[in-house]
């Protein structure tokens, strides 16, 4: 699912990063508990930042974070994702749930 939402595309085949961050190296730009990481797919950075969020975090930013909600089909779907990326983390041990930066 990762690779058919072209999530890939821009954070790398691995989550590795590429154009934009990588997800799996303990920086969360805006906090990396579910509920925020869920938010920020599917509303987008630009939206949640309307929302209160606030950068907790900095990183090599090419383009904000777009709306991925009307994209990926279902919140199921959209979980799956988020597992993928959990399952590649490589930050800080005790980060992989509400780490805010590294």
């Amino acid at each position: 699912m990762y690779q058919g939402y072209a999530c890939a595309g821009c954070h790398g085949g691995g989550g590795g990063g590429d154009i934009c961050p990588p997800l799996t190296n303990g920086v969360w730009i805006y906090g990396g508990d579910d509920d925020t990481l869920f938010r920020l797919v599917a509303y987008g950075s630009q939206v949640l930042q309307t929302k209160g969020y606030t950068r907790q975090a900095e990183e090599n930013v090419v383009a904000p974070m777009p709306a991925m909600g009307g994209v990926v089909k279902t919140a199921d779907d959209l979980w799956k994702v988020l597992t993928f990326v959990r399952s590649r983390y490589d930050g800080p041990a005790g980060c992989k749930r509400g780490c805010k930066s590294s």
